[in-house]
């Protein structure tokens, strides 16, 4: 057992860790836009200052998109280079970023995870430092760093970064922050600030209430449902978020719907299948209920139903440092909220679990107060036995008296990491386990930026209950006010959406019936084929009785007035295959449409990263000797480009208008070794201007070398075989087959830094010596092949 004293600063019991947490754990709150001077490791307005700062905030039906444009001063000298950071909401995404070099603009790109790593490190060995967001594996992928360089002497540098987020709606409230207020690096002063807000929805909004005092916005419109905002001034001192709730004024639950149909930028792989070169765009739409059915209460609960709930908060090593304070802060309201006329139990585990009583007891303020004391009283301890935690929570919840809806409280990060680990097997034995007698409904709040987001929202959604996860740095305040809200109150159940036409319609998000609350609002995104008219319904229940929301809608032949909604689809549609992959395993079809989805749509998953450095460095072209085609994309003013080989050819590029990409064929000589070359581009603009950049491209000859190992060479049919490959930088795709098996990927893995692979042995073999075919393909499409041999016992 590993009690506080071994994880911070002598301190031996939560109580003392929670006094003086802050002597044990810096705040490592991010903030948004801080360029620190690599000469001086902190932010020093005498070398580099903020100059100017544009904020752009645009929220159409929930889903807001930022834009934010800073530009630096350097004030001394000589060259300087910085370390820039940005902070975005935990429910956020990037979609772009990019430097300015004087008059260019330098964009971020999407690429694959292992493709995306090896230039990175190709690119520090040249004392390039490019920008990296991922998803995986010990990363915050709510903090962007890139290094900038280089800053001309007394001259400036513009940076560009755009993110997007959907807002929640909850107790008919919806509310945004972004972070300016000063974390590790101090407060920043700005030279000049500007603030451009605007908030357009189909329902009446009332309210809208700014919690920050220092930026005071100034209305240019003010309708019900559009507002317009902007404020401007000089030499503004960044202490607080720009922070804002407003309401949604809807007498009863209403339907909403919007819809996007436009010519889209295809792929040329797109271009190559006639059925999608030939055919229209499909369209993608947004049908959403906001539920108003009278029955929320969070403002007179002494009226609301009486409740049985079982808190489990984890006491996990991993729940140490700032964790630990949200968690704390997070089981403290849970108990706070609870009325006498609840009944109440609280169990803490790790790899063993420890209840406060024997059996449930009546919620009054000494039995809170104790209970309260006893998290203080114990101790961090050991790992997470998450499957057996839940069964055990369960059995515990089942013999509490019935009063009301009997509520499962989860406070955790999710990380289990004692007996089983997969998501299947801890669902299933949840399920079974709350089978016997009336289902509890399970409340998830996750805590910290390595939150298993995925298992977490999987529990919560197989009983029927609510997820919600936050930062450990971040304030709690509106998220825990929503989720107390909802811990053993009525749901709306069983929601789904249902169409006159259901040919017509594809891909439609939640594919699960959901749940929703009072006062929330539910989301559903999908695809349709044809234009016209339909007829759409939500169904569900409400207390009991049923519930159904009908509308006729029109489906656009063409509107792109909301283009927010080609990405939003594409991230539920990336979200469920990931949900795929969680519970059934990878496929390699499931991870190439992940792929190119997050490319298309700019976005990141597990399986691509966004690295922001020049293109031409980020996309060298990689051929095998003799390939013919070289693509260069350029400035829509650019009216003709003309490539100089490093061999003494010169070729002009024709413009590819369907692709929007010039393109020339070439011959490399055969002669040429193996390497990186560099071709200069002349490009000329519409007024005659002549430009000179260069493209690299890479001769590659040689296949993939590979070094592949088996967890075990005897395996029993029906069981999983982990398959661990080693292999070039340059290696694009790994699979491995084997006689009557599915074709299993193998897929990079960042903490094993090599590349891994599960393929199930079929449960029908005889027993046998097999063959495991490992095949590798690079970039320049060679391709080199390995084999293993196993031993199979058969059933």
């Amino acid at each position: 057992m590993k009690n506080i004293y071994s994880v911070c600063s002598n301190l031996s019991r939560i109580s003392s860790a929670l006094a003086l947490l802050a002597l044990c754990a810096t705040m490592a709150r991010a903030q948004s836009g801080v360029l620190i001077p690599t000469s001086t490791n902190n932010p020093d307005p005498s070398v580099l200052s903020l100059d100017e700062m544009v904020v752009n905030v645009s929220i159409d039906n929930q889903f807001a998109r930022v834009r934010v444009i800073q530009i630096f001063g350097n004030h001394t000298d000589r060259l300087q280079e910085g370390k820039y950071v940005f902070a975005i909401p935990t429910t956020a995404s990037i979609s772009d970023f990019a430097v300015w070099d004087g008059d260019v603009r330098i964009p971020g790109v999407i690429l694959e995870n292992r493709r995306a790593e090896e230039l990175y490190r190709d690119l520090a060995l040249q004392q390039i430092d490019p920008g990296l967001l991922s998803q995986g594996e010990d990363r915050d992928t709510t903090v962007f760093s890139v290094k900038i360089a280089p800053i001309p002497a007394y001259g400036t540098k513009r940076l560009e970064l755009e993110y997007s987020e959907v807002l929640r709606v909850d107790n008919l409230e919806s509310f945004f922050s972004f972070p300016f207020k000063p974390g590790d690096y101090g407060s920043q002063t700005v030279g000049r600030l500007e603030i451009r807000l605007q908030i357009m929805g189909k329902f009446p909004m009332t309210d809208l209430n700014f919690k920050s005092s220092a930026y005071k916005l100034n209305f240019i419109e003010n309708r019900p449902q559009y507002k317009s905002a902007s404020f401007e001034a000089n030499r503004v001192e960044l202490t607080e978020d720009l922070a804002f709730s407003y309401g949604i004024a809807i007498p009863e639950t209403a339907f909403e719907f919007l819809a996007y149909r436009a010519m889209e930028r295809v792929s040329a792989d797109e271009l190559r299948d006639p059925r999608l070169a030939q055919r229209e765009p499909d369209g993608y739409f947004e049908a959403s209920a906001v539920f108003n059915e009278g029955k929320r209460s969070p403002g007179d609960s002494e009226f609301a139903p009486p409740r049985s709930v079982l808190v489990m908060l984890d006491t996990s090593l991993s729940m140490n440092g700032e964790k630990l304070d949200r968690a704390y802060e997070t089981a403290e309201g849970v108990l706070r909220s609870l009325m006498p006329r609840d009944t109440f139990n609280l169990i803490l585990f790790n790899d063993d679990v420890a209840s406060f009583s024997k059996d449930a007891t009546a919620a009054t303020p000494g039995q809170i107060e104790s209970a309260l004391s006893f998290i203080k009283a114990g101790y961090l301890s050991g790992g997470t036995d998450f499957a057996s935690a839940l069964e055990r929570a369960t059995a515990a919840l089942k013999i509490m008296p019935a009063k009301g809806q009997k509520s499962l409280v989860l406070i955790t990060d999710g990380n289990s990491s004692l007996g089983t680990t997969k998501m299947r097997a801890i669902v299933d034995r949840f399920n079974k386990a709350n089978e016997a007698g009336p289902r509890a409904r399970l409340y998830v709040f996750g805590i910290g930026t390595d939150t298993n987001i995925g298992l977490l929202a999987e529990l919560a959604r197989s009983s029927r209950g609510y997820f919600d996860w936050t930062r450990q740095t971040d304030d709690l305040s509106f998220k825990l006010k929503a989720f107390l809200s909802k811990v053993g109150r009525e749901p709306i159940d069983s929601l789904k959406l249902q169409f006159n036409d259901a040919a017509n319609f594809y891909h439609v998000y939640p594919d699960y019936d959901s749940t929703a609350y009072d006062g929330t609002r539910l989301s559903f995104v999908g695809r349709y084929k044809r234009p016209g008219s339909a007829s759409l319904t939500v169904s569900g229940s409400a207390s009991g009785k049923p519930l159904r929301i009908s509308e006729q809608v029109t489906l656009p032949e063409k509107d792109d007035a909301h283009s927010h909604l080609p990405r939003l689809w594409a991230r539920a549609r990336v979200d469920a295959l990931l949900r795929q992959i969680s519970l059934e395993g990878e496929t390699r079809e499931a991870i190439d449409e992940i792929i190119a989805l997050s490319k298309k749509y700019k976005f990141v998953t597990p399986y691509t990263s966004f690295l922001a450095a020049p293109r031409s460095l980020l996309r060298p072209r990689v051929i095998r000797p003799g390939d013919p085609v070289l693509r260069v994309r350029a400035d829509q003013s650019i009216t003709e480009v003309t490539a100089v080989f490093p061999f003494g050819l010169t070729k002009q590029l024709s413009y590819i208008k369907s692709e929007d990409v010039w393109e020339t064929r070439f011959i490399a000589p055969r002669e040429m070794t193996d390497g990186v070359y560099k071709c200069r581009l002349i490009l000329i603009d519409q007024k005659g201007r002549a430009y000179q950049e260069e493209k690299s491209f890479v001769i590659d000859s040689r296949p993939p070398r590979l070094q592949a190992s088996v967890n075990q060479t005897l395996i029993h049919a029906g069981d999983d075989l982990t398959i661990t490959v080693r292999s070039d930088n340059d290696t694009r795709a790994i699979a491995a087959r084997m006689f009557g098996a599915l074709p299993a990927p193998v897929v990079w893995s960042a903490k094993t830094k090599s590349s891994v692979g599960y393929l199930r042995i079929p449960a029908g073999l005889p027993s046998g010596t097999y063959t495991i075919q490992i095949t590798a393909e690079d970039f320049a499409h060679n391709s080199s092949t390995t084999e293993l041999t196993i031993e199979v016992i058969g059933n």
